[in-house]
């Protein structure tokens, strides 16, 4: 499997078009500039360390599920383990969408969660890339 590097992205998952999602170890998907990324091929997990608390971001193919190589699941977390009460909106970006969760509060201790479902990868990823921001009141990740 190959990482690709995007330019203001960092390292993401590389998702073939053979249909067969990679992930590149970030979040164990992705990390860069405090952003979770994933490499697709067969998926993988990612994260990335952040002041106060670890961003992370899943990619796995269908295929390593049900064999239908044509779609992938995305999901990110945010375990937050200091700091004050924030308001943060989990996130999937893929080369032609974002995906994004509602806003939600998170305090120390506490773990905040979204899965993006089933995606098209000739829709949404067909240059094989997916990274997992977090927007927050106190910056973006």
């Amino acid at each position: 499997m190959t990482t690709m590097q995007h330019p203001s992205r960092g390292k993401i998952f590389n998702m073939v078009p053979s249909c067969i999602l990679a992930i590149a170890a970030v979040s164990a998907a992705l990390v860069f500039g405090g952003t979770a990324t994933a490499f697709a091929g067969t998926g993988g997990t990612t994260s990335t360390k952040l002041s106060n608390g670890t961003l992370r971001f899943e990619a796995r193919n269908r295929s390593v599920v049900s064999g239908n190589s044509t779609v992938f699941y995305g999901a990110t977390e945010y375990d937050k383990s200091g700091g004050g009460k924030v308001y943060a909106t989990l996130m999937m970006e893929t080369s032609n969408a974002l995906f994004q969760d509602t806003q939600k509060a998170v305090s120390s201790g506490q773990t905040i969660s979204h899965s993006f479902g089933s995606k098209s990868i000739a829709r949404y990823a067909p240059d094989c890339w997916a990274v997992g921001p977090m927007d927050a009141d106190t910056g973006k990740y």
